[in-house]
């Protein structure tokens, strides 16, 4: 995972001037963000700032109207094999009837090719993955079949078997159990220990404030970006959130709790 040849300070994201417009409705305007190598970053923001946009546009999965995005100093499409992504669950199609196991094994499509039959090594993997997420259980189980927390398990287990350095993560605390987020959050914590670099989208500022160490303050445009330390700052958020926030911190001043009043 780890690749000694490149400098350690190069950034495994770099977005430039990166814009994306909907019927020429602007959705992301102008953004200009670095992703450390290693970091665990939250990518937090409004409703409507902009957060899947930005994780969509990074992937070429939507056009951009402007700027550009490199990948630990490449393209996107030189250095996809290092990335891994897992999308919103309300995106997925989830009555395909498809098993847990043969969900995760799709993760190995590109290095497999489509239309191969899934091996025994790829089966092997895709149990190994499913074991790290305490999803071994389910295997077989068809995946509309599970729980929201379950079927989120076994969209990271996808992402896993990927090998990945950079795994960008769209709201995978959406709508799950507290055990299924303790079981990502230790998961992630694990990946960062192992070399890679975790990109989340979150809506949880408490969270991001206690448990990541860099973030991205997005509302149409990047307000802030940086060690969660220097950008998580009373001004900041209300630039972002517009004013409307309530913070508590602890003696030593980093940010324990925060929380979006209501209006």
């Amino acid at each position: 995972m780890n690749d000694p040849t490149r400098s350690a300070g190069e950034p495994a994201v770099q977005a430039r001037h990166l814009s994306v417009c909907y019927d020429r409705k602007p959705a992301l305007w102008e953004a200009e963000l670095e992703i450390p190598r290693g970091s665990m970053t939250g990518i937090v923001g409004p409703n409507g700032a902009g957060k899947s946009t930005l994780i969509k546009a990074m992937l070429e999965l939507v056009p951009v109207s402007g700027g550009s995005v490199t990948f630990f100093g490449k393209s996107y499409r030189e250095a996809r094999d290092r990335i891994a992504y897992v999308p919103q669950r309300e995106s997925v199609d989830w009555e395909y009837p498809i098993s847990a196991r043969d969900v995760v094994a799709m993760g190995l499509y590109r290095r497999l090719g489509l239309f191969r039959w899934v091996t025994r090594e790829a089966k092997r993997a895709a149990q190994e993955a499913l074991d790290r997420v305490g999803m071994s259980a389910f295997v077989n189980r068809r995946i509309g079949a599970l729980s929201g927390g379950q079927q989120q398990r076994v969209f990271l287990a996808r992402a896993l078997v990927q090998k990945a350095d950079l795994y960008l993560m769209d709201e995978p605390f959406a709508g799950i159990d507290a055990t299924t987020e303790q079981v990502i959050l230790d998961l992630m914590r694990g990946l960062r220990a192992e070399g890679a670099t975790l990109a989340c989208v979150h809506h949880d500022l408490a969270t991001v404030a206690e448990k990541f160490d860099h973030a991205v303050l997005l509302n149409l445009r990047v307000v802030a970006c940086g060690a969660v330390s220097s950008v998580f700052h009373r001004e900041n958020l209300a630039r972002c959130y517009g004013g409307r926030l309530e913070m508590f911190s602890s003696d030593e001043g980093a940010f324990t709790r925060l929380g979006t009043q209501a209006p």
